[in-house]
C-alpha cells in the first residue's frame, strides 16, 4: 500500500514537471526564434510585458469594432458576406496600426515594419478562418431583423 502511494505521488510530481517544462519551452521559442524571426527587440523582460498587456488592453475594443463593420455593411447590403475578405483586411490593418503605434510610443521596444505585417497577416488569417463558422447577422429587410427590432421597441 505504502509503495502505491509513493509511485502515484512520482506520476503526479512527473506529469507536472513535464508540463511545466512543456510550457518553458513554449515560452522558450516564442521568446528567442518568433520574436526574433519577426524583429521584436526589447530592452528588458518588463517592456516585453508591458508591449503585450498594452496590445491586449487596446486589442480587445478594435477586434468589438473589427467584428461590427463587415455585420453591419452585410445587414444593409453593402457587403453579400460578413465573413469574406473586408473582414480579414480590417483585421490585418487594424493589428498592423496598432503594433505600430505601439512600437512608435514604446522607447525601449523595436520592432521591424516587416515583422509588423507577417504577424498581422498571421493574426488576420486565424481570425478569419476562426469566423468562417459563425451565422450571417440578417439583412434589414428580413423578418427576423423586424423581430429583433420590435423586442427593442
Amino acid at each position: 500500500m505504502k509503495e502505491a502511494i509513493c509511485i502515484n505521488k512520482f506520476k503526479t510530481a512527473g506529469i507536472s514537471i513535464s508540463i511545466v517544462l512543456v510550457i518553458l519551452l513554449f515560452i522558450a521559442f516564442f521568446e528567442y526564434i518568433f520574436l526574433r524571426i519577426i524583429g521584436f527587440q526589447y530592452h528588458s523582460l518588463w517592456d516585453v510585458v508591458l508591449f503585450f498587456a498594452l496590445y491586449l488592453f487596446l486589442e480587445i475594443p478594435l477586434a468589438f469594432i473589427t467584428e461590427a463593420i463587415p455585420k453591419a455593411l452585410k445587414s444593409v447590403g453593402i457587403l453579400q458576406t460578413s465573413k469574406g475578405w473586408a473582414l480579414f483586411i480590417l483585421n490585418t490593418t487594424l493589428t498592423f496600426l496598432l503594433i505600430e503605434v505601439i512600437d512608435h510610443f514604446m522607447i525601449n521596444i523595436e520592432i521591424e515594419w516587416q515583422g509588423t505585417l507577417i504577424f498581422a497577416l498571421v493574426t488576420g488569417f486565424i481570425g478569419w478562418r476562426l469566423k468562417k463558422d459563425e451565422d450571417e447577422p440578417p439583412d434589414i429587410d428580413s423578418e427576423e431583423f423586424k423581430k429583433i427590432n420590435n423586442r427593442f421597441k
